[in-house]
């Protein structure tokens, strides 16, 4: 049994599979290239003007499909964690790639991080294939990772092969806790795979899931290499290209909000590059109508796991609960009735006009507590919660109810930054923010005289 597991790991670990597609004549060769999604199907909607998506991305992708050869590939990173949301995520990205017609994923430290199990799986479900030059995997279950992927062009009978090398930097592989994983010493591990495919391919490319500045030093002791996609670099791209002698590096920036085309053409004397630019994935490109159904798909798989139910919760400290904006309301009428006509007020209803309602990453900054014990839970047990409400910023209210903490309610712009963070809400100013929300005075004598 230890005989045939040690050869079942020998074979995923160090034989390398090697696919070739065939492409029909057309006028470029284009090497599409996304990565670190982090998590990132799709915007989340907090605000006008947002980019990414997987489902933008596909319209892009299908419209470069009608005129040239499209070769898409990812740079690693698709989830951001390991719960059993990001391993939801995992699939749901794995089924929008095969859609698109991704051909490798190279393996970036959050694959490593999410559950053997789901990565065995991928790598042997689907119809693209994980990439890695550096990385050795011993699970007990078969995790199938080739250590280069060769692409062929064929036109009038004359072959062209551009084959695809990914790397780790070794600075992540402290972040990998698995003794069953192994990241090598990247210059080590590419140095014979470089020389084994120069005589084999007529180009190479190699997916750099490192820091810029470990890009440019590979590019330095690797003037084979004739594009270098690097990973780990600035949210949003900027002077997108940079060459080492004749070597491009380029970014596709993070958080799937950009997608990179390098487009070449085939002369006699091998691939010319033409051009190599990086576009926001922005709303001049419509929403792919079939990657929009698998995104209601992982609504509803959320839905129906019940991830809301099964997310940890903890209690909150000196026996506080929460009660709900409804109980606030009635000592604090007219901050109520203003409270009710305010984004905040509504902001549940944002949820559910987006099919969101279910998403425990959405759900904890449009309703009260989430997270906590006394907190939001779901519709039906815990409806007096939703909404962005008085305890979403004054901390839960128990004891002020109750009349024992007559101090309760100071707040500031550091809770506010809680949820108007610099990816769900960019543009975030507090003085700006806090006149749409602020309260209207209150009399004192309008209070009950107890609270006086």
């Amino acid at each position: 049994m230890m005989r045939r597991l040690y050869l079942i790991c020998f074979y995923v670990c160090f034989i390398s599979v090697i696919p070739k597609v065939a492409f029909s004549s057309s006028e470029d060769i284009l090497i599409v290239f996304s990565g670190e999604e982090t998590g990132n199907l799709e915007p989340c909607g907090c605000y006008v003007g947002q980019i990414g998506g997987i489902s933008r991305r596909h319209t892009i992708i299908d419209q470069l499909k009608k005129k040239n050869n499209v070769i898409p590939v990812s740079l690693g990173d698709l989830p951001s964690g390991n719960e059993r949301q990001d391993e939801i995520k995992m699939e749901i990205f794995s089924h929008a790639m095969r859609k698109m017609g991704y051909i490798l994923h190279n393996v970036g430290e959050k694959e490593i991080e999410i559950s053997p199990r789901v990565l065995s799986y991928l790598s042997q479900t689907n119809n693209f294939t994980f990439l890695s030059s550096n990385i050795q995997i011993n699970y007990p279950f078969p995790v199938i990772i080739n250590k280069y992927v060769i692409n062929e062009y064929v036109e009038n009978k004359r072959s062209f092969k551009i084959a695809f090398l990914g790397i780790l930097s070794k600075i992540f592989s402290d972040n990998i806790l698995s003794n069953d994983v192994c990241v090598d010493d990247p210059v080590s591990a590419l140095r014979p795979l470089i020389k084994e495919l120069r005589n084999k391919v007529d180009f190479m490319v190699l997916l750099s899931h490192a820091p810029f500045e470990e890009s440019v030093e590979f590019a330095k002791l690797f003037p084979e290499i004739g594009l270098i996609i690097t990973g780990h670099g600035m949210d949003e791209p900027t002077d997108t290209v940079i060459y080492i002698k004749d070597t491009p590096i380029v970014s596709p920036g993070r958080n799937g909000r950009f997608i990179g085309i390098a487009r070449y053409s085939i002369t006699n004397k091998g691939l010319k590059r033409k051009s190599i630019e990086v576009i926001p994935l922005d709303n001049k490109y419509n929403d792919s109508q079939e990657v929009s159904l698998l995104l209601k798909e992982y609504q509803q798989i959320l839905k129906n796991e019940d991830l809301l139910g099964k997310t940890y919760r903890e209690p909150l400290p000196n026996g506080l609960s929460y009660v709900g904006s409804s109980a606030c309301g009635i000592c604090h009428k007219i901050v109520y009735e203003h409270w009710s006509n305010t984004a905040h007020g509504k902001s549940y209803d944002t949820l559910v006009n987006t099919g969101h309602q279910y998403d425990p990453e959405c759900i904890k900054c449009h309703t009260i507590g989430f997270g906590h014990i006394s907190g939001y839970l779901n519709y039906d047990e815990t409806q007096h919660l939703i909404n962005v409400g008085c305890e979403s910023c004054h901390g839960a209210g128990s004891l002020h109810i109750n009349l024992v903490n007559k101090n309760y309610g100071k707040t500031n712009e550091g809770g506010c930054e809680m949820c108007h963070d610099s990816e769900h809400s960019p543009g975030f100013e507090f003085k700006e923010y806090w006149e749409k929300i602020k309260h209207p005075r209150e009399v004192l004598k309008q209070l009950p005289n107890i609270v006086k």
